[in-house]
């Protein structure tokens, strides 16, 4: 799967006992102008009476909620904080062991098309053929969309390849509700997409399906599970009355380009696939769970082998890749700065503690100072002797504690929009540092360089020259020093902050 157009790709915590077991969990939801519609098999352990083993089967958990007419208008997300918080709503309500999801959206503003290539162009000449046709052929341009393909099984003599796009406004708008209700993205796909592999379909056979909502008509045709062709025509365009005619002429023209009979079928007849279809969990219409099944389903994909179109900044395989890389930084910074806290506050209660006993123990000697000595002071002077060398003790864990979090702040501070960090490496505090990403062109990437090196707590920032024939897209390997590890200990810390 390839990628044009590279965004700021969102960071978020991920749930910490998935990363550790390296395992995600992962919804599929629909998303349409009036109403929201969740797909997640959820794993279920059964005990067996005879045996101490347990087998686990996957129950299908279904949900539907309506949504404000007023959000979604045309495929496109009229009030951004709205739809966040209906999500966010809708999730909690769900109580899904999951953060994840596959976003199946409205095809109102997704152009998709399929491009054939000779058989004669190799396996590793399509790409150059894909990114030449699109350059020429596609009626946008490709700074204002994010576009991805797929390959798909093509014909005895050539080879063909499903393109999609998206307007960038549209498509970061979803992503930004999504986020504001805590659920991470992992790929951005189209109604039909999600259809196309949930229906139950004649193999072999092209079949056209009309799709209708409240904004308009969408006509579609699908074969051996890839759209084939699609056609969206608004209502205040089209009239509903028109559209019989227009099927007629699509199908028409369909049948004359493909020499193929066309099948025709009412979408609201349609049916789940065999595969599903004895799921007492769907019920009827099954037609309206399609998509969000199509989505669920493709979240069962194994990691890593998600290659289908996904029409966000990243990848599908990227976006799980980096979700676990940020995610393990956060979860040490927080890790960092929660022991580091437990310190101070234990420092600080043995701090009162000791202050309270002198001060008890001032007042119980000038009270006491003509009395003899009894037996009960000398054991409280006892007690003080070892809280002093808890004292002591504490005092020096904690002058060898780095504050890890001065480190990733001042990253974090210094990283603009274009640079997409992919790994971060650092053994040791007076060993070099590295950071590993993509920028999105060589200006920013220089740009970035010249950040790191303005930095007072950097040094020695390097960055090799490679891949210099790559405008954009370009990976870098950086490299640096802190200028004074020493001070990044916890004492040291505390001394600049009494200067200050």
């Amino acid at each position: 799967m390839q990628k044009v157009g590279v965004g700021v790709y969102y960071l978020d915590r991920m749930n910490i006992l998935n990363l550790l077991k390296n395992e995600n969990r992962v919804a599929g939801i629909e998303i349409s102008d009036s109403v929201v519609r969740v797909a997640f098999f959820r794993l279920q352990k059964k005990k067996r009476l005879t045996s101490k083993t347990s087998t686990e089967e996957g129950k299908l958990v279904l949900i539907e909620e309506p949504i404000a007419a007023n959000i979604i208008q045309d495929g496109i997300i009229v009030d951004v904080d709205l739809l966040g918080k209906t999500l966010g709503s809708i999730w909690k309500k769900a109580a899904l062991d999951t953060n994840y999801a596959i976003i199946a959206i409205p095809d109102d503003k997704i152009y998709s098309r399929i491009f054939s290539f000779p058989k004669s162009v190799a396996e590793t000449r399509l790409t150059e053929a894909m990114r030449l046709a699109i350059g020429y052929q596609l009626p946008m341009k490709t700074d204002d969309v994010y576009l991805d393909w797929e390959r798909t099984t093509g014909t005895a003599g050539t080879n063909e390849i499903l393109l999609s796009t998206i307007p960038r406004a549209v498509a970061e708008g979803y992503v930004q509700a999504l986020e504001q209700a805590g659920i991470k993205t992992l790929a951005l796909e189209s109604h039909l997409a999600a259809i196309a592999r949930a229906i139950k379909l004649t193999h072999g056979e092209m079949t056209l399906f009309s799709k209708k909502t409240p904004d308009g008509t969408t006509i579609f045709a699908l074969k051996d599970r890839i759209l084939r062709f699609s056609r969206t025509f608004p209502l205040r365009f089209v009239p509903e009355e028109q559209i019989p005619n227009e099927i007629k002429k699509i199908k028409s023209a369909l049948a004359t380009d493909t020499n193929e009979h066309i099948m025709e079928q009412d979408l609201l007849d349609a049916t789940v696939c065999d595969e599903y279809a004895a799921r007492a969990e769907i019920t009827d219409p099954k037609s309206k769970w399609l998509v969000a099944l199509g989505a669920a389903i493709r979240s069962k994909i194994p990691e890593g082998s998600d290659n289908l179109i996904s029409l966000l900044p990243v990848g599908t395989e990227e976006a799980y890749s980096y979700q676990r890389a940020t995610t393990f930084i956060v979860v040490m910074r927080n890790l960092i700065i929660s022991v580091s806290l437990f310190f101070i506050v234990a420092y600080l209660a043995t701090y009162l503690f000791m202050f309270s006993l002198s001060k008890n123990t001032t007042e119980r000697i000038t009270t006491l100072s003509a009395s003899a000595v009894p037996p009960e002071l000398a054991e409280k002077e006892g007690q003080i002797s070892d809280i002093n060398s808890l004292t002591e003790t504490s005092a020096t864990f904690l002058a060898q504690m780095p504050v890890w979090s001065n480190v990733l702040t001042e990253l974090v501070a210094r990283t603009p929009e274009g640079i997409t960090i992919s790994m971060f490496s650092g053994p040791f505090f007076n060993e070099k540092f590295s950071l590993t990403g993509v920028a999105t062109n060589r200006m920013t990437l220089n740009n970035y360089k010249k950040i790191l090196q303005d930095s007072p707590m950097l040094s020695e920032v390097e960055l090799p020259l490679t891949n210099l024939e790559q405008k954009g897209e370009v990976p870098f390997a950086i490299s640096f020093r802190l200028k004074d590890p020493g001070a990044l200990y916890y004492t040291q810390v505390n001394k600049q902050e009494e200067k200050i």
